[in-house]
């Protein structure tokens, strides 16, 4: 079997500046064969989107580690649709609050992980859910925003 070919454009939003779980994610995600655009921090919406666009990427992930990422996503949804590329799905991960599930739903976020979250259940929600033009004869694991909900027990 063989395994699609994913990109997937990394980054962090507005002043959120704690980088150790996105830039970990980064080498998991290397290693596994995914090819990785790392953006940093301190990105726009604008610039997010822009780049997502650009790179033409199958998966666009952002990680939070302070309050206020439900504003941060819903702005950068709307830079997503601006930037023609809103049919890139959205993963968010790092500090991210139950209660807030819901709401990041409602605004198309496709992958919510949280502490607890494991690799394996990152990396299956990746390859099961990136958007891809590649014809792969590994089967698709299907992933809705209701069972992108991953975490350890």
């Amino acid at each position: 079997m063989s395994t699609p070919k994913v990109r997937c454009v990394l980054g962090m939003l507005g002043t959120d500046a704690h980088t150790k779980g996105i830039r970990t994610l980064s080498r998991i995600f290397r290693d596994a064969g995914i090819e990785v655009v790392y953006l940093g921090e301190h990105n726009t919406y604008e610039q997010f989107a822009a780049s997502v666009a650009a790179e033409d990427a199958d998966l666009a992930g952002v990680s939070f580690s302070t309050a206020g990422y439900v504003k941060h996503v819903g702005a950068l949804m709307r830079a997503l649709d601006d930037a023609g590329a809103a049919d890139v799905p959205v993963m968010v991960g790092g500090l991210i609050h139950a209660d807030d599930e819901p709401a990041l739903r409602d605004l198309g976020v496709a992958g919510i992980f949280g502490p607890g979250s494991s690799t394996e259940s990152i990396l299956d929600f990746v390859f099961g859910s990136a958007r891809s033009d590649t014809d792969t004869d590994t089967p698709e694991t299907p992933h809705t925003a209701d069972s992108a909900r991953h975490r350890n027990p």
